[in-house]
């Protein structure tokens, strides 16, 4: 009886201790574990090249939106007489033609080396060889300026490539590029006005020569009266 009972015993201390008590335990699965963590590594390591990439995004933007400052490249070229060699339009006939106090600065070099002798009088032949060494020393004086203009923005176009060459990224050579047009532009716009100076001069060479068989007439004229006024 007592083997019995203890028996019984066991079977209810089973019953309620072991399955049950074994349903109650934490379970730790070390490859589950293993592979959740090899996945938040990956997560990680993603997410930094996301990073990553954002930032170098963020910078090539940068690159294609912020401003540069093109004009101030070889600030050299900014100077007004590199700028626009060429006197004003309202100072040009003064100039050309010639006319009193007109001598520029850069005419004055050229006609201190060009001048012999300054016709004394106000009639017309004096104040046309006057006048017209006063022209021609102004138009050489202008000419000059302009090719002086031409010859550094060359020599600085030279520079530009080279830092074309050497530049580092895109904003930068987008800048190069853009100031490299500039100076091709108005290189250009200064062979056109080259050209406009010698319409100028030929067509003021012209005048003179005109002027002067105008003065010729006018002696011929005033000696023929002076003739006529002595037979009356």
């Amino acid at each position: 009886m007592k083997k019995a009972l203890l028996a019984a015993a066991a079977v209810v201390a089973c019953m309620t201790f072991g399955p049950g008590a074994h349903a109650q335990m934490a379970v730790f699965d070390a490859g589950n574990f293993a592979n959740t963590l090899r996945e938040v590594q990956t997560a990680a390591s993603q997410l930094a090249q996301l990073n990553a990439q954002l930032q170098q995004m963020r910078q090539q933007y940068q690159m294609f939106t912020s401003p540069s400052n093109i004009t101030g490249m070889l600030p050299a070229l900014n100077a007004p007489s590199v700028q626009n060699p060429m006197p004003t339009a309202s100072s040009m006939p003064g100039q050309i033609v010639g006319s009193a106090n007109s001598l520029s600065s850069l005419g004055q070099t050229f006609y201190q080396l060009n001048h012999v002798f300054t016709a004394s009088g106000t009639d017309p032949q004096a104040n046309l060889l006057n006048r017209s060494s006063i022209s021609t020393a102004n138009i050489q004086g202008i000419a000059a300026a302009n090719l002086a203009s031409i010859e550094q923005r060359q020599a600085s176009l030279n520079d530009m490539q080279t830092e074309l060459q050497n530049a580092t990224d895109i904003k930068q050579v987008n800048a190069i590029n853009g100031r490299i047009a500039i100076e091709s532009n108005a290189i250009q716009g200064q062979q056109a006005q080259a050209q406009n100076l010698g319409a100028l001069a030929s067509a003021q060479a012209q005048a003179d020569q005109q002027a002067a068989l105008q003065s010729i007439r006018q002696g011929h004229e005033q000696a023929a009266a002076l003739f006529t006024g002595t037979l009356n």
